[in-house]
C-alpha cells in the first residue's frame, strides 16, 4: 500500500517536536523583536523558502501518488467482479486506511511542521489526531488478516477459505475495534500554549493534556497502544510469512512429477512470493512506527 503511516506519537497531536523547535526560537529572538511567524524569522532555520519549497513538494507528491494508487486499488476491486476475493476486499481496506491517513496526515502535518504551531481550530486538533490513531489500526489489522488468510491458504491447503461475508465481518470489527481503542486521544486532545513564546503571539500546539487523570495514565496508554498496534501485529506477522517461507522454499510434494503440476507449484511460488513482498512493506513500516512509539514511551517514563 502506499501512503504515509504514521501513529498516535507522531501526530500534531504529540507536540513535542513544535515546543522544541519553539524552544530554540526562545532562545534566540528578543522579545522586543518578537517573531510571531517562524517562518518569517531570518534566524530560523525554516524559513529559507528552498526548505518550505522542498517540504510542500515533497508532501505534495506524497499526496498525489498516495491518493492515486490507493483510489486505483479501491476502483479496480469495486468495479471488477474478477477481483472481489477475500484477499482483495482486505487490501481494498487497507488502501481505505492509507486514503485515511493520507487526508488526515499530509496537509495538517505539512504545513503545522512548517508554521511551527497549529493553525486549524479547537475542532480539528481531536478530529486529526483521532483519525490517524484509527487509520493506523486499521491497517496493522489488516495487514494481519491478509497474513492470516495466506497462512491458512498454503499451510492448510484443503480447509474451506475465509467466505466474503466472514471476511466482510472481520473488516467490520477491525474498524470497531479501532474507533474504540482511540477514544481517549479526542478525550485529551486539546490546543494548548507550552511556552511563553505561544502566550505572547496567541499560538497554540494541539497535544493530549493527560493532567487532569494523572500522567501514569498516559504511560499505560501508550504502553497498551504499543502492544496492540505494534507488537501483537508484528509477532503475527513474522510468524506466519516465516511458516509460509519455509513451506514454499524447503518442502517438496511427493509424488511423480508432471508437468501441469510443477506449473501449478510454480504459479502458486510466484502468487507467495508477491505475499512476502507485500510482508517485507508490512515489515518495514511497523519497524519504522514502533521506533517512534518506543521514544514516546520513554519520555513518558522520564
Amino acid at each position: 500500500m502506499i501512503g504515509e503511516k504514521q501513529t498516535r506519537v507522531s501526530t500534531m497531536g504529540d507536540g513535542d517536536g513544535v515546543t522544541s523547535s519553539y524552544e530554540y526560537i526562545s532562545s534566540t529572538l528578543n522579545y522586543t523583536e518578537l517573531v510571531c511567524d517562524p517562518e518569517e524569522s531570518s534566524s530560523n532555520p525554516i524559513a529559507s523558502w528552498y526548505f518550505q519549497g522542498t517540504v510542500y513538494v515533497m508532501y505534495s507528491i506524497i499526496f498525489v501518488v498516495a491518493m492515486f494508487g490507493n483510489g486505483i486499488i479501491c476502483y479496480i476491486v469495486i468495479s471488477s467482479p474478477r477481483m472481489r476475493s477475500v484477499t482483495n476486499y482486505f487490501i481494498m481496506n487497507l488502501a481505505i486506511g492509507d486514503i485515511l491517513i493520507t487526508i488526515f496526515c499530509v496537509p495538517f502535518t505539512s504545513v503545522s511542521y512548517l508554521q511551527q504551531y497549529w493553525s486549524f481550530g479547537g475542532f480539528l486538533c481531536p478530529v486529526v489526531n483521532y483519525s490517524q490513531a484509527v487509520s493506523v489500526f486499521v491497517s496493522a489489522y489488516t495487514m494481519v488478516a491478509i497474513s492470516v488468510d495466506r497462512y491458512t491458504a498454503i499451510i492448510w491447503p484443503l480447509r474451506p477459505r475465509l467466505s466474503k461475508k466472514i471476511a466482510a465481518i472481520i473488516i467490520i470489527i477491525v474498524w470497531v475495534i479501532a474507533a474504540v481503542t482511540g477514544v481517549p486521544i479526542p478525550v485529551f486532545s486539546k490546543l494548548g500554549q507550552p511556552t511563553e513564546w505561544h502566550q505572547m503571539c496567541d499560538r497554540y500546539i494541539c497535544h493530549e493534556d493527560w493532567s487532569e487523570v494523572g500522567l501514569e495514565y498516559e504511560k499505560l496508554y501508550t504502553l497498551a497502544l504499543m502492544v496492540l498496534q505494534y507488537i501483537i501485529p508484528l509477532s503475527v506477522l513474522l510468524f506466519t510469512y516465516a511458516s509460509i517461507a519455509i513451506v514454499i522454499c524447503c518442502h517438496r510434494i511427493p509424488g511423480e512429477a508432471e508437468n501441469s503440476r510443477d506449473q501449478r507449484i510454480a504459479k502458486s511460488k510466484r502468487k507467495v512470493s508477491a505475499t512476502l513482498k507485500l510482508f517485507h512493506i508490512s515489515l518495514f513500516t511497523e519497524a519504522c512506527v514502533i521506533c517512534v512509539e518506543l521514544v514516546k514511551l520513554i519520555k513518558c517514563v522520564r
